[in-house]
């Protein structure tokens, strides 16, 4: 292997979750990182479901959907009351 090019280790670096503030001693080619999201407060691995994944864009598509459609039906009994009078 080649001198000098490789970066240096650092066997004491501090990886930080920024949403449970858990810290881990984890080797690393920087100092200290901060992550968003860790096993430990994961969803996956805790077997919760958090805000995060409660509004998808499949939610939010029925939604606009169901309001199209509600919407639609309102227009088809304006319309037939209007033939009636």
């Amino acid at each position: 292997m080649k001198k000098g090019i490789h970066p240096t280790m650092h066997a004491d670096a501090t990886t930080t979750c920024t949403s449970c503030s858990s810290v881990y001693a984890i080797p690393s080619t920087v100092k200290s990182q901060q992550v968003e999201i860790c096993s430990n407060c994961h969803p996956v691995y805790t077997g919760e479901t958090r805000g995060i994944m409660a509004s998808t864009r499949v939610d939010r598509f029925r939604k606009v959907q169901a309001l199209s459609k509600e919407k639609q039906e309102k227009e088809e009994i304006v319309k037939a009351k209007k033939k009636k009078a």
